[in-house]
Parts: C-alpha cells; structure tokens; sequence
C-alpha cells in the first residue's frame, strides 16, 4: 500500500498577510479573511505547455512538448465578512484602509506647495507636529492622501518641518514615492491616521487607490497520520507570492449574511517544503512562513438597510431584497524578456513580472421592491443624453451590523453622500478645481455623473408572487467603505 497518511480539510491551516516587499513573504503570516464557508481553489502553478507534432513525420501522436508561460490563479467564493476581523482582506481588494483626520499645527487640510516624486512640501505649514498633546507625526502610523494617491509617512516627523517623505505602501522599503501618480502643485491633501495603529478602534475608512498592494496566502496541510514535526513528508506548507485581487464581490439576501466572494486572485509565484524525493523538487524552499492565523469569534455582518438616493439626497428608497456589489480590476499580466537565478543556474522566466491595474468597473445589482413609480421615471431619466449635465447620477448606501443592537455598522457608498457630520464625507481631498473620483456633495454635476442605470426592468410575476419587483443594475464610478464604531 503506498503512502504513509491522508491530508484532511479539518487539518489545514490557512492564513494571509500583506507584503512589505512585493512578491516576498512576510516573516509572520497571522492574518484571517473572516468566516471562510466556502472551500479555497489554491493557486497552484498551471503550466501552458505547447505541444509539438512535427512537421514531414508519420504518426498523429505529439511528438514533445514545450514549457511555457506559468500562472496562479486562485479563489475563495464564499466569505462571512466581520466588522473587524474582514478589514485587512477588503483593504487587499480595494485600497487603503485610514482612520482619523489628523489636525496639523497650522492649516487642515493643508495646500501642496512642492512636491516631487517621492516627497511633499508645505511652506505655509509650520512644521507636522499634532495639535492634540504636541506629538508628531508618527512614520508607519500615518499617510497622506490627495485625490486618489496615497504616500506613507517613511520617518517621524516634527517641529520645523516642511517636507515629507513617502513611500507607496505600508511599512515598505526600498522605492520611495507614491500610490499613484505624484499630486501637483495647489492640490489639496490630508494627513490621516493608517491601519497600522490598530484596526479595531476608532471609525475607519476604506478608500480606493490607484494601485492595489499585494500579499501573500500561506497555507499547512498536516498528515493525518504523521504529525509530528520531524516526520517525513508529515506536513506540506506552500507560500503563494505576490497576490493581487482581480476581481471581487459583496453580496447579501435579506435578512442574511453579508458575504465577499474573492473571484479572481492573481500570484507572481510560490514556494513550498516539500522535500521529497529531494530539495531540487521545483520552486522548493527551506524559508516557507508557516500560517498562525486563529479562528474568528466576532458575529458576521447581516445585511441591515440599504438607502438609494435617485437624484435628491432626500429622495430615498430603503425597500432592497438583495444586491451584489462587483469590482472588476481589469488587471494584465506582464512578463516581459527576463532569466531568473534558479538551482544555482541562470533559466528563462516563466513566471509573471508584475500585474497591472486597468480601468476599475464597479457595478450593482439590485432586487428591489417596486414601492412607487419613481423606479420607472427614474429609468426614462437616464436617457436624457442630450448634453452630459442632463446625466443626471445619484448616491448608494447600504448599511449593514453584526446584530440589531450593535451601535456599530459597516458602510458601502458609491459615491460618498456628502454627510459633513460623519466620515461619510469625501475622505480624500480632491483636486479643487476637477473634483475627486470619490466624490462629495456634488457630485451631481458635468465633472463627475455620479452613479447611473443601466437597466431597471420591472417585473409582474407568477401568480404566487405578491410583490412586483424591480432589479436594477447600476454602473457606479467608483465606491468607498467605512467602519463606524458609534
């Protein structure tokens, strides 16, 4: 009988964590996802062999076959979300997750007056010392954004400072500069608080970047048989490098779970231990991070009210049965003329160099109940095309809590309503005289449409059905989430 044990769903550990370094695993992989329901398509490598017959040979049988181009692709469908504990993973999807507005020693939100690829000048800030207690600005605990680019704070800084530092992702070394193109000259920013100051505490917000970070799944099957350590082949542990999200979706029936489905994940490469027969097996390494991740305790969030405000922020419908939210990163594969060092020898690469974003298509899919006529004249309005501020776009917003009590909620909004007694408020300080692609209270305007139907058929159904029914699908140019504890 051959083999020594069998490898059980029940004895697998799985984890995740952000890169420092894109495409390098981090030292500690401990972070969970959430309420995983669903199983995990692991991205192991597929190969794109081409298969050779020959040309002038008798026989229809291949003859070889040719390495080619490597890739990983992985998934996971079903996702319970929790107020705390899915915040990293939904950071991974879309972009940066801030806290707080921080207020400077002089103006809030300040004025860009220099600025360069990797740094950013004030002159009329005094220096970048806290107003509350005196204390500066903490290197790795705070960012800047402007618009949609994000740079992180490299070092702290303090009294008779002018310029800062950045880097494009947390805790990153190496290349300094920005997430996203570098701000200009007179364009707003602001200094806020990053998740790296605890992500449980305090409202936070989830705000889309021009570039996503990357991380790294780590993943331990455990023999049933052989568990001890020094166990031949007991365990098998593989790190998946350089994942990118491509595409996403949160979904929620009423009265159920809210649920995030990872569809399409893209990696660079993997490593594993498994030695056997020897460690010149492919991609083998003796450095793989074993995951230490626990199981989550907190309640998923059940889907709780939903708002759609159709051209007036008062002009409201609240009557949602279901919806799915799709984010569809359009990323590319580049690989590009490059060998990589490989068993002490120099090989061509068939691995992917980079992945790059395209245009971000965010849609919504709406089931709701059909209350008045204003779905439809809403509808017939979208195609009033004569000129682009006839285009007249509206606000989304669905609310969702761990239980009917919990002061706390998680927001989705596309675009933000414009709310300035709440962080619901634009979070990124636009472009003054463009507008930002996350827009404010006016975003009803030839600049930035604002979120528009494509369909809304409504539906009389089977005689058993007592409600009619409209299922709308929205095409929204871009979308915040944010957490608020109170």
């Amino acid at each position: 009988m051959a083999g020594t044990g069998i490898f059980r769903n029940d004895q697998v550990r799985f984890a995740f964590e952000e890169e420092a370094t894109e495409g390098t695993a981090p030292g500690t992989i401990n972070t969970s996802m959430g309420i995983i329901k669903s199983g995990i398509t692991l991205p192991d490598v597929e190969y794109a062999w081409d298969m050779f017959f020959g040309v002038g040979r008798e026989g229809r049988s291949r003859k070889d076959a040719h390495e080619g181009p490597q890739t990983f692709r992985g998934s996971i469908q079903q996702i319970y979300v929790l107020f705390n504990g899915s915040r990293e993973i939904l950071e991974m999807c879309l972009g940066e997750l801030s806290q707080d507005q921080v207020d400077l020693d002089d103006t809030d939100p300040g004025i860009i007056t220099g600025v360069t690829d990797s740094t950013l000048t004030d002159s009329s800030e005094t220096d970048f010392t806290l107003v509350d207690g005196g204390s500066t600005v903490k290197g790795g605990n705070h960012a800047v954004f402007s618009g949609i680019t994000v740079g992180y704070i490299s070092t702290d800084v303090g009294g008779g400072v002018k310029e800062l530092t950045v880097y494009p992702t947390p805790a990153r070394s190496g290349t300094k500069g920005w997430n996203g193109s570098a701000p200009a000259v007179g364009d707003e920013y602001e200094i806020r608080q990053t998740e790296s100051v605890g992500t449980a505490a305090g409202n936070k917000l989830l705000v889309p970047t021009q570039n996503l970070n990357t991380m790294t799944w780590a993943v331990q099957h455990r023999n049933a048989v052989n568990h001890a350590a020094g166990s031949v082949g007991s365990n098998l542990t593989v790190n998946y490098l350089g994942g990118k999200v491509n595409r996403f979706t949160l979904s929620a029936n009423q009265g159920e779970k809210l649920s995030l489905a990872l569809d399409d994940v893209w990696f660079r490469d993997l490593v594993h231990d498994s030695a056997l027969p020897s460690s010149s097996v492919a991609k083998y390494s003796g450095s793989t991070v074993t995951p230490t991740a626990t199981f989550p305790t907190e309640q998923p969030l059940v889907f709780s009210q939903g708002t759609i405000s159709l051209f007036e922020i008062a002009n409201s419908f609240a009557k949602i049965r279901s919806f799915s939210l799709s984010v569809d990163h359009q990323l590319t594969e580049e690989r590009y003329i490059a060998t990589v060092t490989s068993g002490g020898s120099t090989v061509v690469s068939q691995i992917p160099f980079e992945f790059v974003e395209g245009p971000r298509v965010v849609t919504l899919t709406v089931e709701a109940v059909m209350e008045t006529r204003e779905y439809w004249e809403h509808l017939m309005r979208q195609g009033q095309n004569d000129a682009l501020s006839a285009k007249t776009g509206f606000d989304v917003r669905l609310q969702f809590r761990p239980d009917a009590a919990a002061a706390k909620s998680f927001y989705i909004q596309a675009p933000c309503a414009g709310d300035s007694t709440k962080e619901t408020m634009n979070p990124v300080q636009g472009d003054t005289t463009n507008g930002s692609d996350i827009t404010g209270a006016g975003q009803v305007s030839a600049s930035n449409v604002g979120a528009v139907l494509k369909s809304a058929p409504h539906v009389v159904g089977v005689e058993t059905d007592n409600l009619v029914l409209v299922r709308m699908e929205l095409d929204l140019p871009n979308v915040m989430m944010w957490f608020d504890d109170a």
